[in-house]
């Protein structure tokens, strides 16, 4: 008897111990960063091409066309995003209207810190959604198909210098994109939505105000800020950054309260916290 009341305390003894060491090596809540429920604003993403370039216009979409009868595109969507969020009606016959396509070389300006759309993987590989649909566009036709990285925020004016033949890769459809460019129907659906940080106590819209916002110059971000004027008199301050890499710092390092961003971006950086994907590295 005095055996196993001995062997039962030490086993009580060791649980104890066990469990405060536990409590001891527990480590501190680090806050991670979260996407609210409630989008800002949706929209619609096209290709854009200089005015007077109609034909490659109608090219390029007759093929996604295709592209999208044959499955090719969901299965890249699904590749990068993990859903399908492309809105391209399928229709295998869509290029017979076309007639002869000739051989050309397609130089496409992009954003290289758009991730998952286009982006310098950790080997230095450009990769992406609106990569990989470029790259069977032109391989649909036998085209030969050059990247151009470009700041984003001269997008217009690369494209009216003639240094790029098409913007692709987040072409937001505003009514001003329509007044001065040749642009596709919409391919693909997003919406913008707030990245804050799980402590930040911000639950919904209400929870802003007086918060310290930071979204991307020359975005619709910006824009969509812009158009709702009663939410933007709510905030404290808000600030604009170049480049994707730099708001995901601001956010986690404690500079602003929270972000404004692509869904599709903001779901990829959760998922994978690869914030260089986000321009912080080069080809």
């Amino acid at each position: 008897m005095k055996l196993r009341l001995f062997t039962l305390f030490l086993l009580f003894a060791l649980l104890a111990g066990t469990l405060t060491a536990c409590r001891g090596e527990r480590e501190p809540y680090v806050p991670v960063p979260v996407v609210l429920s409630q989008p800002f604003a949706a929209y619609e993403f096209g290709i854009a091409f200089n005015r007077g370039n109609a034909l490659l216009r109608d090219q390029v979409w007759a093929v996604l066309q295709v592209l999208a009868a044959d499955g090719t595109v969901n299965q890249i969507a699904w590749t990068w995003f993990g859903y399908d969020p492309t809105t391209i009606p399928p229709d295998p016959d869509a290029t017979r209207a076309l007639g002869e396509v000739r051989e050309r070389t397609l130089i496409v300006g992009f954003d290289p810190g758009s991730a998952p759309k286009s982006f310098f993987n950790a080997s230095g590989e450009l990769v992406g959604f609106d990569i990989d649909l470029a790259q069977a566009v032109a391989d649909y036709f036998g085209w030969t198909l050059e990247f151009l990285p470009i700041r984003w925020a001269d997008r217009e004016f690369e494209l009216a210098s003639g240094n790029i033949d098409a913007l692709w890769g987040g072409v937001s459809l505003t009514d001003q994109i329509h007044e001065r460019l040749y642009y596709t129907p919409p391919y693909m659906e997003n919406r913008l939505v707030f990245m804050t940080m799980s402590d930040s106590g911000i639950r919904n819209l209400r929870g802003f105000r007086n918060m310290t916002l930071a979204l991307l110059f020359a975005s619709a971000a910006e824009q969509a800020l812009a158009e709702n004027e009663g939410f933007r008199n709510t905030l404290g301050e808000v600030r604009s950054e170049e480049r994707l890499y730099e708001l995901l710092a601001d956010l986690e390092q404690g500079e602003v309260d929270a972000i404004l961003l692509d869904e599709v971006a903001a779901v990829y950086y959760i998922r994978t916290r690869d914030r260089a994907a986000f321009g912080g590295r080069g080809a």
